[in-house]
């Protein structure tokens, strides 16, 4: 049996060089020029641009959250918390065509306007990291409501990625890990 010459995976990284270079305005023939493939290859695997589109921010959120969530897989929730902040950080820089990728799409928007065949995917893939904040926010505050899940979901998602996102098509600061830290520090404070 032959192996596939372009491969969903290598049609991806095609396509997240294209977004880096190009922005969501990328195009067809561009990623197949890149990959150096027909666009009957790509549309073969993928049935639309969007379809594409949202594949690849669907595989960049994944690869993100292996490393948010074990980066958070601490037995202090504090600890936890301010590790996965720094780690919106680390991602960012260490995976710059992911993290890229993930500024396609807004999730609350995605869900109402993904491809049928996504949709699924895309509901359900944020059920883990909300989970996981949720009990980390019940380990954090002695009497957890509703104003201290947000104040994590801001400490440990928001405001980090809010921090990072300007730089995220250049090179991240050196300083910004110590500075996402100490923000996500003072507003999880705020719940004390």
């Amino acid at each position: 049996m032959a192996l596939a010459k372009f491969t969903p995976d290598g049609i991806l990284d095609a396509c997240a060089e294209e977004v880096l270079a190009n922005g969501g305005d990328v195009r067809i023939a561009d990623i197949a020029s890149r990959l150096g493939a027909p666009t009957g290859s790509i549309y073969h695997r993928f049935g639309s641009r969007q379809e594409l589109l949202v594949r690849l921010w669907l595989r960049s959120v994944g690869r993100f959250h292996v490393d948010y969530l074990a980066a958070g897989d601490q037995d202090d929730p504090e600890r936890a918390l301010l590790a996965m902040a720094e780690c919106v950080v680390a991602f960012s820089r260490d995976h710059q065509l992911d993290a890229v990728a993930m500024t396609l799409y807004r999730h609350s928007r995605l869900v109402l306007t993904a491809p049928e065949s996504c949709r699924e995917d895309v509901e359900n893939i944020n059920v883990g990291i909300h989970d996981r904040l949720a009990v980390l926010a019940e380990r954090r505050y002695e009497h957890t409501t509703e104003r201290h899940r947000f104040l994590v979901r801001l400490a440990a998602a928001e405001s980090p990625y809010g921090l990072v996102r300007p730089y995220l098509w250049n090179s991240v600061p050196a300083s910004l890990p110590e500075v996402v830290v100490a923000s996500s520090r003072a507003i999880l404070a705020l719940g004390d």
